[in-house]
């Protein structure tokens, strides 16, 4: 078998001088060319290096942190809010009475209640007086009943004013003979009950 003939030492086969898988000796003077493979320590080409000029950060878990403390934020706020004002309660104040949450008062209802006791003193007729009466104050206005009746007491309910959740004061003027008297009732709601549980004679 015949070879193809080799070129001498040093040079370059031309063109038709087939390498034979050995590499190449490169000029003098000239070092092999690299080809896409990165020294070890200096920024390859085609690859990013972090840290350097032109290339983003490295990503943190800061999103993940940011988020945590977030949505712990929300909990505190939530937990003050519920044990502030519900319990124990620390951001109500003690000192203002609970707002009522039934129906408000109804004042003519006050005044119905001063009409039967004047009705009371104009009969004479405790028993009246006993029936317009709360239950604890049944004697106190029966026995102020008696008392202006017999003394033929003329009376008249002014407008009647709220003192209390459950409490009306209605203002009583009138005379007795020629001279002027005045006096108050106190009408209390019992189970939207209204009924006359004090009396200021009046004198």
């Amino acid at each position: 078998m015949t070879y193809p003939p080799q070129p001498p030492p040093g040079q370059y086969p031309g063109p038709g001088y087939p390498q034979q898988g050995y590499p190449q000796q490169p000029p003098p003077g000239q070092g092999y060319p690299q080809q896409g493979y990165p020294q070890q320590g200096y920024p390859g080409q085609g690859y990013p290096q972090q840290g350097y000029p032109g290339y983003p950060p490295p990503k943190k878990g800061n999103g993940l942190l940011i988020g945590l403390l977030a949505g712990g934020g929300g909990l505190l706020v939530v937990i003050f809010l519920i044990t502030g004002f519900f319990a124990p309660g620390f951001l109500v104040s003690d000192g203002k009475p609970a707002a009522r949450t039934g129906p408000p008062l109804d004042l003519n209802s006050g005044s119905v209640a001063a009409g039967k006791f004047i009705l009371a003193v104009l009969g004479d007729d405790a028993v009246i007086g006993r029936q317009a009466a709360c239950a604890s104050a049944e004697g106190v206005v029966a026995a102020a009943v008696r008392t202006l009746g017999s003394r033929n007491a003329h009376l008249t309910a002014g407008s009647p004013v709220q003192s209390g959740a459950d409490e009306i004061r209605v203002p009583l003027d009138g005379t007795i003979g020629s001279r002027s008297v005045h006096g108050e009732l106190q009408v209390t709601r019992i189970q939207e009950h209204y009924c006359i549980s004090g009396v200021t004679t009046p004198s």
